[in-house]
């Protein structure tokens, strides 16, 4: 495969084609939005619908919304462009039938239709355009799309103005562009928009960036789509405008989008901007748009609204493309997609509440400051970028923070000989409820450390708080002298942190020896049929059993199999989490010795157990929680010398089993 194709499959945005054929199906999706929008009237008299298809069109912009949400899930089994060649083809054919038919029933199938075919556009185009390598050429791209956008929605207006075009003419038009988008996305079936990481990125979907994206979609969703029709009543029935009138002045704020998004990275400085001097520069935009918005309501002339709202479109425009290339390039691509879904979904919410307002709570206001209402989202979401500028970094800072809690950080001294693993005051919460609270524990190498405390204790928590998959509020995880506090779980585990869960934690559709081939797989074919070999020696049943399909083991078998994976590739930490939990004895008396033997060939064993029993007949060392605190640490053999103490403990509470303990001593 030459250089250039893989630059194509992979989607870069660099490669102008793909930009043309992107931005020309999202300026074939956005024409048919003033038609929607503002001409609905001319719509219903065709169809011959009383009134206005209010209810149509509310139903299609809600098809679009709801599709979008399903698109991340098409996304893992298509990749993007040949999802975006079929979702146009789809749009192409329900701008058709909307243009063609002159019966409700059938105009409201085509919208379905479209709204299907523009969800992915939705998600997926500002994914494929918003990756560059450079800040700058991300901002450049981005506004270029938005520009395409922008002018999708301004040619139907401003030919409304010129001639008396008629709707369907607009939506064969939009139908033809469609599906000439389709055949040029075509060329780019193979297109990617997560197989390309043009920076280091975090694995989160709550960073600032993305926060901002979701209260400026909601915010836009609301003064552009909830605000149409008290705009347009506005300017018929206050100034007196007529429908071509109407249409211009619509068409100077749209148009103003695509001249500012246009060339207006060669006049301005955004794309310069960083940091917290970035944000300040969105929230401005947002701000801007948003107190023009309401001056152009209320204003007393009308060049003052056309003035007002001319600038405040580009504003709008300004502000989505920055926010379009600081928010994708610093996610995981894994993560990209559902930050779009979400960023349409508050788009759709806000155009729920604008309508939704207009309808039921501000029925029988002046259009005036219905408007000025819903432009006020804008102004408090752009004071509050603004004001929190500090904390809204960009994508670079937000990855220089992002590697200094996901990449373990050194602290104690290679040959200072620390503990394997350290926890130090660990306090974990599930949202509200606290339920660690200030936990210290070690673990050295080549020891047996057993966990031990009643049901609701916090045993487990802990251990999934060490392995990761638990966020901590305070503290942190000391391991090999690093500290992962914020550390991926799946490096936790390149790094030799395993963990044996007490549910099955073997592949059931697979045999035994497919489970041991699958444990081994990173390691070279001789060292794993070694492994393999070793682990049938420890455990004769499952050698008797390894044609046999893991999900008909019984309970015990498949704890065998789990442990086998620290024999075929042995861990530097072992985390086990009630294993002996509702097996025979005969069994545990098999699996005990082969704990042993991994804490004797150097591994650390951190064991979870509620049989004290057989907790203390394998560990050097035990702690005893309660309530999510340590109550006890000590030698286990003093805990098997004070069999007394310990059924204290659990039937009275650690700590007045403790305290009757001092009082005898």
């Amino acid at each position: 495969m030459s250089g250039a194709e893989t630059v194509e499959q992979r989607g870069r945005p660099g490669n102008p084609r793909l930009l043309a054929a992107v931005a020309g199906q999202g300026a074939a999706l956005a024409t048919a939005l003033p038609v929607l929008l503002f001409r609905r009237e001319e719509i219903a008299e065709r169809l011959g619908v009383v009134g206005a298809v209010v209810g149509e069109a509310a139903l299609i912009g809600a098809a679009a919304v709801v599709a979008a949400l399903v698109v991340p899930r098409l996304r893992s089994v298509l990749p993007a462009g040949i999802l975006l060649t079929l979702a146009g083809l789809l749009a192409a054919a329900g701008l058709a039938v909307m243009a063609r038919t002159t019966g409700v029933a059938v105009f409201t199938a085509g919208g379905i239709m479209l709204a299907a075919g523009a969800a992915p556009g939705l998600v997926l185009h500002r994914l494929l355009l918003a990756t560059d390598a450079r800040q700058a050429d991300r901002f450049r791209t981005a506004s270029w799309y938005w520009a395409a956008v922008a002018a999708g929605a301004c040619w139907p207006l401003a030919a409304r103005v010129l001639t008396s075009i008629a709707y369907s003419t607009v939506l064969w038009a939009a139908a033809a562009l469609a599906l000439a988008s389709a055949v040029l996305i075509a060329r780019h079936a193979l297109a990617h928009d997560n197989d390309l990481e043009v920076q280091p990125t975090v694995a989160r979907m709550d960073v600032p960036w993305a926060r901002r994206s979701y209260g400026a979609a909601l915010a836009v969703g609301a003064v552009t789509i909830g605000g149409a029709d008290p705009a347009q009543s506005l300017l018929l029935g206050e100034w007196q405008r007529s429908p071509v009138q109407n249409a211009a002045v619509l068409a100077a704020g749209a148009g103003s989008a695509v001249l500012i998004s246009a060339f207006g990275p060669w006049y301005h400085r955004l794309h310069r901007l960083t940091g917290g001097r970035r944000s300040d520069a969105v929230g401005t935009q947002l701000l801007v748009a948003g107190v023009l918005m309401l001056l152009g309501a209320v204003s007393f002339t009308y060049i003052g609204l056309v003035a007002c709202w001319f600038v405040a479109g580009g504003a709008i425009a300004l502000a989505l493309a920055g926010l379009d290339a600081a928010v994708f390039a610093g996610i995981a691509p894994d993560l990209r997609r559902a930050v779009a879904a979400r960023q349409v979904r508050w788009a759709g919410a806000g155009a729920v509440v604008g309508a939704s307002f207009n309808a039921w709570i501000a029925g029988g206001w002046p259009d005036q400051w219905k408007l000025a209402v819903l432009a006020l989202p804008l102004v408090v979401v752009g004071w509050a970028v603004r004001r929190f500028a500090a904390s809204a970094r960009d994508a670079e800072t937000v990855v220089a923070v992002s590697k200094a809690t996901t990449v373990p950080r050194r602290v104690y001294p290679v040959a200072s000989g620390p503990p394997l693993l350290s926890v130090e005051q660990l306090s974990v919460s599930y949202g509200s409820v606290q339920v660690l609270f200030g936990v210290d524990l070690t673990v050295h190498e080549g020891a047996v450390v057993a966990l031990m405390g009643t049901n609701g204790a916090g045993k487990t928590t802990l251990l999934r708080a060490i392995s990761g998959l638990e966020p901590t509020i305070g503290g942190r995880i000391v391991y090999a002298g690093l500290d992962i506090t914020k550390t991926r779980p799946t490096w936790r585990v390149g790094m030799g942190l395993h963990q044996v869960v007490e549910t099955d934690a073997v592949v059931g559709p697979l045999t035994v020896a497919e489970n041991l081939t699958l444990f081994g797989h990173g390691l070279d074919r001789a060292r794993r049929a070694r492994s393999i070999a070793d682990a049938y020696e420890l455990f004769p049943r499952l050698a008797d059993r390894s044609r046999q399909r893991a999900a008909t083991l019984s309970g015990g078998e498949k704890q065998m199999l789990g442990l086998a994976k620290a024999v075929v590739t042995p861990p530097r930490l072992l985390l086990i989490d009630e294993f002996s939990l509702g097996l025979a004895p005969t069994v545990i008396a098999e699996v005990l010795p082969v704990i042993r033997r991994i804490a004797d060939q150097g591994a650390a064993v951190l064991l979870v157990e509620q049989s004290v029993n057989v907790a203390l007949s394998v560990a050097d060392h035990a702690y005893v929680m309660e309530k999510g605190e340590i109550g006890y640490s000590g030698p286990a053999e003093d805990l098997r010398a004070r069999p007394d103490l310990l059924r204290a403990a659990y039937l009275e509470g650690l700590a007045h089993a403790l305290h009757i303990d001092q009082r005898d001593a």
